[in-house]
């Protein structure tokens, strides 16, 4: 049984030898020139400062992997962070352009409606313009050859506006565009004279 000093601390530790490895330890300590407990004490105290410079070094590994697993931590934890921001940011774009899909459906079908309403006008001004041109036509058609071309043409408005107007002349009417400078009034005026 041996005693070992480190500082302040005074540590007992009881070894066990065989016989024959008594007598080599022995043999050893007469050879160096230390008693058996000096030769023990020795081996105890490498054998502890090994196992303190194991311990120590078993520490600073755990220290350097608690530094490199916290770090890793703080990395994905801003990337997190990072991610949320985006997440809320493209949640907010989500919504705008939600928004303006629905403005957009909104406004597609009033423009569908105004294209119904359109198409519904252009029928009936094509009907209106049909019938102005047979009643341009007939008209011309019944007047008399000898009336000059601003008679006929005079008529041919007075027709084209309706018989109430033509025989009221004290009422101001505008004759629609479509007969104000047309070339084929003249055109029909001059089959009318022929």
């Amino acid at each position: 049984m041996g005693s070992f000093s480190s500082g302040s601390r005074r540590i007992r530790i009881k070894v066990s030898f065989e016989d024959s490895e008594f007598e080599e330890l022995r043999k050893a300590a007469k050879e160096r020139g230390f008693s058996s407990s000096q030769l023990i004490r020795e081996a105890v105290r490498r054998m502890l400062e090994q196992e303190r410079e194991r311990e120590e070094m078993e520490r600073e590994a755990i220290e350097r992997m608690e530094a490199v697993m916290e770090e890793h931590m703080l990395r994905t934890l801003r990337a997190l962070e990072h991610l949320r921001d985006e997440l809320g940011l493209l949640k907010e774009e989500l919504r705008t352009v939600e928004g303006a899909v629905t403005r957009l459906e909104e406004m597609i079908g009033l423009l569908r409606e105004e294209l119904s309403d359109l198409r519904e006008r252009v029928s009936m001004v094509e009907l209106s313009a049909r019938d102005v041109w047979r009643n341009e036509e007939s008209a011309l058609a019944r007047r008399e050859p000898e009336a000059g071309y601003g008679q006929l043409h005079r008529e041919a408005e007075m027709d084209a506006v309706g018989p109430d107007v033509a025989a009221n002349p004290d009422v101001d009417f505008q004759i629609p565009s479509f007969l104000k400078d047309n070339p084929w009034v003249e055109i029909l005026s001059r089959k009318g004279r022929s």
